[in-house]
């Protein structure tokens, strides 16, 4: 046989024909394994946490109810596991569990509802079921949804209204399967 490959036999274009297969697999493995160890030393990308609640519109005329407001609770005593209890009783009335937490630089004796927009809607019904007096503090650093603070002599939840009708327009936190 002649031609670019001058006379060679079969046998012989059988091995080179070999040999560049193993040599174009040999750079497809060198290839794969440089993107697997890429792939595998770069770092996870970081989770984020959903929200626990989504801005929702009501307007005037709505009914704004428990099962709507998300409420997290945060233990400012030092009776453990206050926040805890209180935001399952809570959730026993209907509201929408949001998160717990414990902090020790804040001054509430009893029980405070911390809250971006003042005494709307929302605060009052969150308010009416919390006992004893109930103090709303505007604060910017309020968490998502509605924020209750107890403290060493905060005495519990009771039963509240089941419904609230607007008077005004209200944006509230609700749960993310109701917005």
């Amino acid at each position: 046989m002649s031609g670019p490959m001058g006379d060679l036999s079969p046998r012989t274009l059988g091995h080179i024909r070999t040999a560049v297969t193993l040599a174009v697999l040999a750079l497809l493995l060198v290839f794969g394994v440089n993107r697997g160890l890429k792939a595998v030393s770069e770092p996870f990308p970081e989770s984020v946490d959903p929200p626990i609640c989504t801005d929702q519109k009501l307007v005037s005329g709505d009914v704004l109810r428990p099962s709507q407001l998300v409420v997290s609770v945060i233990n400012a005593g030092k009776r453990t596991g206050l926040a805890g209890s209180t935001l399952k009783d809570l959730e026993d009335q209907g509201f929408v569990r949001g998160r717990t937490s414990t902090i020790t630089n804040a001054d509430v004796k009893t029980v405070e509802i911390w809250t971006t927009d003042g005494k709307s809607a929302a605060t009052r019904l969150v308010a009416g079921y919390l006992s004893g007096k109930v103090k709303v503090v505007q604060r910017e650093d309020a968490s998502e949804g509605i924020t209750v603070v107890v403290g060493d002599q905060f005495t519990g939840v009771r039963g509240g209204q089941k419904q609230i009708a607007l008077k005004e327009n209200l944006t509230i936190c609700a749960p993310p399967d109701l917005a």
